[in-house]
């Protein structure tokens, strides 16, 4: 699909000219009108209708808060969030929260007046002042991998995306299924979220009893999988199978593994979560969740509320997808190739 950027290259003018020739801008000559509007035919150019409603006078600018912890995670979310904005005159400025002080300072001052039209939170639990903030303010926020009623919302079913995974090791003949888990936001540790929910809700299905010992909750990194895993192995009857809540702590779980001896999956299967691009590579199972996808919509969101009047909020969910590898699943069928299952 070609740009606004193509746009302009194509007419021999400049960005902010063929913004202005789309949004009907009363101070453009007409012959550069007409070489704007001849190039748009020859592209098949077609800006959308979220782009045509947006008022003038805006900052162009959005906001993004986002998370270090979530690593590889961030970097998908934010390169969809560019491939939304492509088509845009728009650009990001990004304030990265790595410790609670920095999560404090940009909720203090969110979507500042005059720097930015309206703010995506990602991964990140809007706390009440916030929201409250966001209100007097007048900014349009979204949250993205996030719910909150109070605010519009791009998430997933966390929960039925952990029952998928779950269920798949239960067919596989697995009954002693651990958790090695991490809060959705380590800001506001509150828990247990969807993963654990999910992951309840499989086993009770199939008839097993939870066991708390094989529930651990620890830090979003390879080494908290490792970690965790290293307890569970300390058990009189450590768990056969292994459900990880981020494909980050499943590297450090299969670390660990290996140094203990462990043959994957024979002697202990492994799902992650996320689908990060090193997944692939280290051949593991895992939950596939639309990172890329959800920055997309996410900015779609944010961009519609911008160009209408207070609309009420909004919360939608993208669908996962078990993606199943050699550390679980693919190496018993017979090969190493890749089964998808979708919710």
């Amino acid at each position: 699909m070609p740009t606004i950027r193509d746009l302009a290259r194509e007419a021999g003018v400049g960005v902010g000219t063929a913004s202005r020739v789309l949004s009907g801008h009363p101070h453009v000559a007409p012959a550069t009108r007409a070489r704007v509007q001849a190039a748009m035919e020859r592209l098949g150019y077609r800006p959308s209708r979220v782009a045509r409603a947006l008022s003038k006078g805006r900052t162009q600018v959005l906001e993004v808060l986002v998370p270090l912890f979530t690593r590889y995670f961030y970097v998908e979310v934010l390169r969809g969030i560019e491939a939304a904005l492509a088509a845009t005159d728009y650009s990001l400025v990004i304030r990265t929260i790595e410790r609670a002080a920095d999560r404090d300072r940009a909720f203090a001052d969110p979507c500042p007046r005059g720097h930015a039209d309206g703010v995506l939170i990602v991964s990140l639990l809007p706390t009440a002042e916030l929201i409250e903030r966001l209100a007097r303010a007048g900014c349009p926020a979204v949250l993205v991998d996030a719910e909150d009623a109070r605010l519009p919302s791009i998430a997933v079913d966390h929960a039925a995306a952990a029952a998928l995974a779950v269920h798949h090791l239960i067919a596989l003949g697995h009954r002693r299924i651990g958790l090695i888990d991490h809060p959705e936001d380590p800001f506001a540790p509150v828990y247990p979220g969807g993963r654990y929910q999910g992951y309840r809700r499989a086993l009770v299905e199939a008839g097993i009893a939870p066991r708390p010992e094989y529930e651990l909750i620890t830090d979003f990194s390879p080494e908290g999988g490792g970690a965790a895993l290293e307890r569970l192995l300390a058990l009189a009857e450590p768990p056969t199978a292994v459900f990880v809540g981020s494909d980050t702590q499943a590297i450090g779980v299969l670390d660990t593994a290996r140094r203990h001896g462990l043959r994957v999956p024979d002697d202990l299967a492994v799902v992650g979560y996320n689908d990060i691009e090193l997944a692939q590579y280290l051949g593991l199972t895992t939950v596939r969740i639309p990172m890329r996808e959800m920055g997309r919509r996410g900015v779609e969101l944010l961009l519609t509320l911008l160009a209408t009047d207070s609309p009420p909020p909004a919360a939608a969910r993208l669908p996962a997808e078990l993606v199943v590898r050699r550390t679980c699943g693919a190496a018993r069928a017979g090969g190493a190739g890749m089964e998808r299952s979708a919710l």
